[in-house]
């Protein structure tokens, strides 16, 4: 005995009603986009303190955080300290070498207006949020800035 399961039929109307739901969604954010109306805008937060950093592997196995500008040191973070600095770096890095360039450009380290702070590859354009990882590795960056910690 052959058990055949006839396939089941969705109602028409539910049919209907699916498509209807998805052509008023676009056409509602078609006219929010085209309009404004009923869009929300965050103002972007604006840079009040930074520093144009390149960073160098040390040959003790430190990283050395260097002003871009006239070359100083900066910062060095001693052998075995500074692994999220590493880590951040070697993300960015990453990117870089994706984009076919190497570790010359420099980065920035910047201060928001609504206390944000970032690290900021000048080269691509990427940037990381520093505080979504914890106070103490914000910090390492934080030092770095003009204001100190």
């Amino acid at each position: 005995m052959s058990h055949h399961h006839k396939p089941e039929k969705i109602p028409p109307a539910l049919l209907f009603a699916a498509g209807a739901l998805i052509v008023a969604s676009v056409v509602g954010v078609g006219f929010a986009r085209l309009t404004d109306i009923g869009v929300q805008h965050t103002p972007e937060a604006q840079i009040v303190e930074s520093i144009t950093v390149t960073f160098k592997d040390e040959a003790d196995g430190g990283v050395g955080v260097y002003d871009y500008a006239d070359k100083s040191a900066i910062y060095i973070f001693e052998p075995g300290t500074g692994g999220f600095v590493r880590t951040a770096m070697r993300a960015l890095a990453y990117k870089r070498k994706i984009a076919g360039a190497g570790p010359e450009a420099p980065f920035q380290v910047a201060r928001t207006d609504d206390g944000r702070l970032l690290l900021i590859d000048m080269l691509t354009e990427q940037s990381i949020g520093l505080e979504a990882f914890g106070d103490e590795n914000a910090r390492n960056f934080e030092q770095l800035l003009p204001s100190g910690a």
